[in-house]
């Protein structure tokens, strides 16, 4: 008699746990769905990069004011915090709809686009008209490539368009315009001449330089998986 009653009770028990599990799992996924950084894994001892757009009151106003400034690495992205210097991968890998979501947030909206003439595969990119173009391949972050669009403004014509005479560039400050000697300050870099010209690979990064010399400048930059006709 006495198991019989603890079955009774314990059956209302699980089945309320059950439901309350069942409620909980559709704001949970909500929750995820709305993060655009979820699954984006954060470096030991940094704090979180806030994007401007992301529904968080702790968070909006910081993001407004400092909003973290895109920079090209040799396993794909990194979001900087320009006030603390703390650093967000966007690695390759990430979902597209995520990966979209963080850079139209930054950048404003891509041209989005298919080539099915690429080597690997049909690839989606993301272009924006600084030069960057964003590859992802089966739904996934896999390359970027950068050309001459990404040259600096001189500071008096960027200044007349109301625009920074910042560029793109690695966190060592490598970006398309950067020089031959610049270069191989920053990095141990492979020179070759190859069928694309003057063919440099270091660190997970690849590139042309517009000639041999020291002063020669860098007229593309590319990473990961990428459309390079040979």
């Amino acid at each position: 008699m006495t198991h019989h009653r603890q079955t009774l009770f314990v059956l209302p028990l699980l089945a309320a746990t059950l439901l309350a599990a069942c409620q909980a799992e559709p704001q949970q996924q909500a929750a995820v769905e709305g993060d655009p950084h979820q699954g984006i894994e954060l470096p030991p001892g940094h704090p979180a990069i806030a994007v401007p757009g992301e529904a968080t009151a702790e968070t909006t106003a910081s993001a407004s004011a400092h909003p973290p400034v895109i920079s090209l690495d040799g396993e794909g992205l990194r979001l900087v915090d320009p006030k603390s210097g703390a650093t967000r991968p966007l690695a390759f890998g990430i979902d597209e709809a995520q990966l979209k979501l963080v850079a139209e947030r930054l950048k404003g909206p891509a041209k989005a686009g298919r080539n099915t003439e690429c080597g690997a595969g049909p690839m989606a990119y993301l272009s924006w008209n600084d030069g960057l173009t964003l590859y992802s391949l089966d739904g996934l972050f896999a390359g970027w490539a950068l050309d001459e669009r990404g040259a600096p403004s001189p500071p008096a014509k960027a200044a007349a368009k109301g625009e920074p005479p910042a560029r793109l560039t690695t966190i060592s400050g490598i970006g398309i315009g950067s020089t031959r000697a610049q270069l191989l300050e920053v990095y141990d870099a492979k020179i070759e001449q190859t069928t694309l010209g003057t063919e440099f690979n270091t660190a997970g990064l690849s590139g042309i330089l517009d000639g041999t010399s020291g002063t020669a400048k860098v007229t593309n930059l590319w990473s990961g998986v990428n459309c390079v006709f040979r």
